[in-house]
């Protein structure tokens, strides 16, 4: 059965201001179960760039919306595919998170950024208005880790070897509170994150790495600074920028629902701040023509930058 869009047994729903979400939108990428994605975009407009967005360890395609709605405003469309560590309807998985989960990950997000015609496809109502030279990956959390590997950071595989899962499809990529290095996990995590020997130095921009300055974790006893390693680490030259919202916790004021802990994190002010940047930083390098593309470098000039 098939909805009016294209999609098999999707639901559309439009929302004020005219963004249209369709969910669930299956997409066969070749693996045995394919994958599930829920696609956001705005009624009007063609030529729009194409964000994929990663969500953190233990959410979902369904979250995120403020930050979503955010972006359809700003004309992008919007994908978000529900990873192998995904909840359904908010509870856990039911098996055991599997230990590749890291790269299969990459495997989706470097599928859908090498095949945006698929989501045309799926979505019948987007056929040709994607632009396919506009396309650029935003990660929360663990899926910071997921977008920064495909913009060439490397991961260290069993015997010391470095794997690179780079996407030249990808443009751009913004990590939200990405996860440090390795060496700054506690002992009772390295064990269970060896993903995270990653080395930064062929990272390509350009990035922007947003962090909260009070988001505490309990993988690391380095405090919120650890976050800051993507861009640390990372080369210069290569269009890579810092911004730390001050006071802010993991959900850095409010990408997610204002309910997220910890109690008092999102603020209209920080929101507000982490969506400007991220829209003007992102039609700056997607060539749009926009006021916000205007004043990015206005905002970079506030920030860590090399």
């Amino acid at each position: 059965m098939s909805a009016p869009d294209g999609s098999a047994m999707a639901e559309r729903q439009t929302v004020p201001g005219q963004m249209i979400i369709v969910d669930p939108v299956p997409l066969i990428d070749g693996t045995p179960g394919g994958l599930v994605a829920r696609v956001s975009y705005p009624a009007r407009g063609n030529h729009l760039p194409l964000i994929i967005l990663s969500h953190g360890n233990r959410l979902s395609r369904g979250d995120y919306q403020p930050l979503v709605q955010a972006l359809v405003r700003a004309g992008y469309i919007v994908v978000q595919p529900d990873h192998a560590d995904s909840t359904i309807d908010g509870f856990a998985p039911a098996t055991p998170q599997p230990a590749n989960v890291w790269e299969t990950r990459i495997d989706q997000v470097r599928w859908i950024a090498a095949h945006p015609g698929a989501i045309g496809a799926a979505v019948r109502a987007v056929g040709r208005r994607i632009d396919p030279s506009r396309i650029a990956v935003i990660g929360h959390s663990f899926g910071g880790h997921t977008a920064a590997a495909l913009m060439g950071m490397g991961i260290e595989q069993p015997g010391g070897r470095l794997e690179r899962y780079s996407q030249p499809a990808v443009r751009a990529a913004i990590l939200l509170a990405p996860p440090g290095h390795f060496d700054g996990l506690t002992p009772d995590w390295k064990p269970r994150a060896t993903y995270l020997k990653t080395d930064w130095t062929t990272m390509r921009g350009p990035v922007l790495t947003i962090n909260g300055g009070g988001d505490m974790t309990v993988l690391t006893d380095q405090g919120p600074h650890w976050h800051d390693d993507a861009y640390l680490r990372s080369p210069p030259g290569q269009s890579m920028c810092l911004m730390v919202v001050q006071g802010a916790g993991h959900y850095l004021g409010g990408i997610d629902s204002p309910l997220r802990l910890p109690s008092g994190d999102a603020t209209p002010e920080r929101r507000s701040q982490v969506f400007h940047s991220t829209i003007a930083f992102l039609d700056a390098k997607l060539s749009r023509k926009t006021a916000a593309s205007r004043q990015w470098p206005t905002i970079a000039a506030t920030l860590q930058c090399k």
